[in-house]
């Protein structure tokens, strides 16, 4: 932990990472809010829902190339001085009262393409500013300051929101966090990839393309993509749409305890961070393959304990085996992707990621309006519990380690 504190670069772009977080957290509250209020329409809501979500997944494979080929920090810094001028601009507009559905939906597509180019060159950053060792407890790092934005971020938007006459103030907050992020990271330097086998000049299409080829020609990686990933992220994403129909339809407890759903679940994941810094779990593969068979048990026993009370004991254990299973699966495609293609594969792999989510949503509306959800969630467990202990079938698979030892021009 102290080697982590005392790297400099690391805590510069963790620092603007977390900032960033909490403005985001700000900002995604406060627009929905806001256009539920003016528009009282679930159609505005779901537009709005997608301007956030399908620039990225058509972005994020060009953003993995600009990472692999131009420079990292300047992606980092305009990316995250753009956003905050986007919404400073949408914030003074609220203010003003100028400004339209359309021309909203419009910034919030420009404010997710911006994130979409900055998140492959942050990820592929940080392998490059860590050593091997010390990269599980970065990720967790990484973890806790996310799960800190989620508890803490929209409760003050909340009560920002319950007390301020415009919502725009709270744009302002979030323009001001992502502008502050920006110049923190000014003073972040990312070492380079000298890559002998790069050819300059080589376009788009041929970068994406090696980029898809590495990782269709390494089974083990598509493996763990597949499985830890694609999987995984299917059968987890309805979650959300059952939690909200159970606390109003099952058990009856309303939006204050879909909340405390919400905060238990971020807790448990701030637990696992705390045993990741205590060096309990130093297996990569270990941990990976822990924190998805938690993700299981957690969906077993809440389809088995069909109560409110068991609902929160099963998402603290869900919280803990979300930590363990990002953070031990993160590092592993840190340590499987050479290092001069971290940002092609990741981009691709989140697209992946991106594009399983929604389409999980859909098959858990449409599957719980037919089935007792009790029996969904141990379906979906057994699904989950499954996944994960087929990974033990990369397991231990050292011809991964020295992988990433490209040449690294400071």
């Amino acid at each position: 932990m102290k080697s982590l504190l005392k790297n400099r670069n690391f805590m510069i772009l963790w620092t603007g990472l977390s900032v960033s977080r909490f403005g985001y957290r700000f900002f995604n509250l406060a627009i929905m809010w806001f256009v539920m209020q003016e528009t009282g329409s679930p159609l505005a809501l779901g537009m709005t829902v997608l301007c956030f979500t399908i620039p990225s997944i058509i972005v994020e494979p060009i953003g993995g190339v600009l990472a692999d080929k131009l420079n990292k920090k300047s992606i980092i810094v305009l990316t995250d001085f753009g956003n905050g001028i986007i919404m400073c601009i949408i914030g003074l507009m609220m203010i003003n009262n100028y400004i339209t559905l359309t021309v909203l939906l419009f910034l919030l597509v420009c404010t997710s393409i911006l994130s979409s180019l900055f998140n492959p060159s942050a990820n592929s950053s940080i392998p490059l500013l860590i050593d091997e060792e010390h990269l599980s407890k970065a990720n967790s790092m990484n973890q806790f300051s996310t799960q800190c934005s989620n508890i803490i971020g929209p409760a003050l938007a909340g009560v920002f929101i319950a007390y301020i006459d415009n919502i725009g103030y709270l744009l302002i907050i979030s323009s001001v966090a992502y502008i502050i992020s920006a110049i923190t990271e000014i003073w972040l330097h990312v070492p380079s990839i000298v890559n002998d086998d790069d050819v300059e000049g080589n376009g788009f299409i041929h970068n994406f393309i090696e980029g898809l080829k590495y990782v269709i020609s390494d089974k083990y990686l598509v493996f763990l993509i597949i499985v830890g990933g694609v999987i995984i992220n299917f059968f987890l994403a309805p979650l959300s749409i059952f939690f909200t129909f159970l606390s109003d339809n099952s058990f009856d407890v309303g939006s204050t305890g879909l909340g405390f759903i919400n905060s238990t679940l971020a807790v448990g994941a701030l637990v696992g961070t705390i045993i990741i810094f205590s060096n309990l779990i130093k297996d990569k593969y270990k941990m990976a393959i822990l924190g998805l068979s938690l993700e299981g048990v957690a969906l077993l026993l809440m389809g088995f304990i069909f109560s409110y009370t068991g609902t929160l004991i099963s998402v603290f254990i869900l919280g803990i085996g979300v930590c363990f299973a990002g953070v031990g699966i993160n590092t592993l495609y840190q340590t499987m992707i050479p290092r001069d293609k971290l940002g092609r594969v990741l981009s691709l792999v989140s697209m992946l990621l991106s594009t399983s989510v929604p389409l999980g949503q859909l098959f858990g509306s449409i599957v719980i309006g037919k089935l007792s959800t009790s029996y969904v969630l141990i379906l979906f467990g057994v699904i989950v519990t499954i996944s994960a202990l087929s990974l033990f079938k990369i397991t231990n698979k050292e011809e991964y380690s020295g992988i990433n030892k490209q040449s690294v021009g400071l």
